[in-house]
């Protein structure tokens, strides 16, 4: 990526105000301590310190141009090009709409509940088998995380893979008008952030704008097992859409779906054709996410074969669902702490219950689903209703968080040993001092959502 400093003046209607107007920059950085050589430093404010109190450092670091608001008036430093803009955010996010305009690649964005950047890693990585690829890092699926990812595409890149993320009303939107996907993915519609998305039809209106936002040329590739979903972007789309799931009605469809400690496979018919799809990741959710990306692959003009043989090694993303074996305990860690909500709670519970062998001690760690808002309680105890459940029942449940505790108070009168946390350091420490005391085989399955910080939990056992 390289842009001229009258290049970041045309994007963003700013003014150079100091330094050369011959400076070439080849990333965009928003983090002073990770500028590299070449960088144009963009300051944003923040919670507690406003970018602008970086500037001299980003210079010092290697940025050879910043931005800054006009009205801030700061510290100029000497030797890079200084632009003045009316908002450094708005300025990113246009330097950003304006560097995909100029590149050829496609484009496809990725929406949903759940499943969003384990369908991004996956399907990154089938891409990347055929086509110069980018993909998000991480979960910068947001109005900072996904300018950033646009401005790191080189002019050559020809397929970009990119997470979109929303929690309320009108997000997407905005995100669809800077990056301008051709196609669109919705893995799935269930309960989240309803703490501002209110209920399930707030949820469906949102995740659907990226349906609204495609052109009349590109593809939806949606989930049709869902009949709302489905109707809903049958009113909304003005493009062709492509289904995926278990339904016998879906282009692409699974059947024979089958988890165990060795991974997950699954039966693969296509239009072009069936296949035997084997991954190393342990889900029925994997699966889906397979499957999805098998989809769009075709639209991106991969064969079925080159999809398969790419799913067959390809690795997820950190905490979501990860196998971490300690053998000198014989013990596995389910670490599946990045996010939660009610229906990726479940899941979890049925992966655990799937892959547990015969005589294996099972140990639930299970955190906070935050931001579900005026029904929260009520969800948390649907979850403890579903650990009441497990055949054979698990062996101890722990919980972190205030809410959490209405797991442990609805599966404790089902007579689960249970123990319940304010913070997850506590409960750390006594995870770790349960698992140490126990000679047997354990399976250790950890879930919640971020503020929880139950990677605490798998830091401490991990290291026995």
């Amino acid at each position: 990526m390289k842009l001229t400093v009258d290049n970041v003046c045309t994007a963003t209607g700013g003014t150079l105000v100091c330094g050369h107007r011959d400076r070439i920059f080849t990333s965009v950085s928003i983090d002073s301590r990770a500028v590299a050589p070449g960088s144009l430093f963009i300051p944003l404010p923040g919670t507690k310190v406003d970018g602008h109190a970086y500037l001299v450092a980003a210079v010092r670091q290697g940025a050879t141009g910043f931005l800054f608001a006009k009205q801030v008036e700061p510290q100029l430093p000497n030797g890079a090009a200084g632009i003045a803009v009316r908002d450094p955010l708005s300025a990113l996010q246009d330097l950003s709409a304006w560097h995909r305009n100029r590149l050829s690649a496609r484009v496809i964005g990725i929406a949903g509940s759940n499943g969003k950047t384990t369908t991004k890693e996956l399907l990154a990585q089938v891409c990347a088998v055929r086509h110069k690829t980018l993909a998000t890092q991480g979960n910068q699926n947001n109005h900072i995380g996904l300018p950033l990812t646009l401005l790191r595409a080189d002019e050559d890149v020809e397929v970009m893979v990119l997470e979109l993320g929303t929690s309320g009303a009108g997000e997407l939107t905005a995100l669809c008008t800077i990056a301008r996907p051709s196609i669109g993915v919705i893995t799935t519609i269930a309960e989240e952030h309803t703490e501002t998305l209110r209920d399930l039809a707030g949820v469906l209106a949102a995740e659907t704008e990226l349906i609204a936002a495609l052109p009349a040329d590109g593809v939806a590739v949606v989930n049709g097992d869902d009949a709302a979903l489905l109707a809903a972007v049958r009113r909304l789309v003005r493009c062709r859409i492509v289904t995926f799931g278990e339904g016998p009605a879906n282009q692409f469809r699974m059947t024979d779906v089958q988890v165990s400690r060795q991974g997950t496979r699954f039966t693969l018919h296509t239009p072009a054709g069936m296949r035997l799809v084997q991954l190393q990741l342990l889900g029925s959710h994997f699966a889906l996410a397979a499957l999805a990306s098998i989809a769009v692959a075709a639209e991106c003009g991969l064969t079925l074969d080159d999809a398969c043989a790419a799913l067959s090694v390809a690795h997820g993303a950190p905490r979501r669902m990860a196998v971490i074996e300690v053998p000198a305990r014989r013990l596995t860690v389910l670490d599946d702490c990045y996010n939660a909500n009610p229906a990726s709670m479940r899941q979890a519970l049925l992966t655990a219950q799937q892959v547990r062998a015969a005589g294996e001690r099972l140990i639930l760690v299970l955190g906070d689903m935050l931001e579900l808002g005026a029904v929260s309680h009520s969800r948390h105890g649907e979850i403890g209703e579903a650990v009441a459940a497990l055949v054979p029942p698990p062996d101890l449940l722990v919980t972190v968080g205030e809410d959490a505790c209405l797991i442990t108070a609805v599966a404790g009168r089902a007579g689960i040993p249970v123990r319940a946390f304010a913070a997850a350091e506590a409960a750390a420490a006594f995870v770790r001092e349960v698992v140490l005391g126990f000679d047997g085989p354990q399976l250790l399955l950890i879930k919640g959502s971020r503020g929880a910080r139950l990677e605490e939990v798998t830091r401490c056992v991990t290291e026995i």
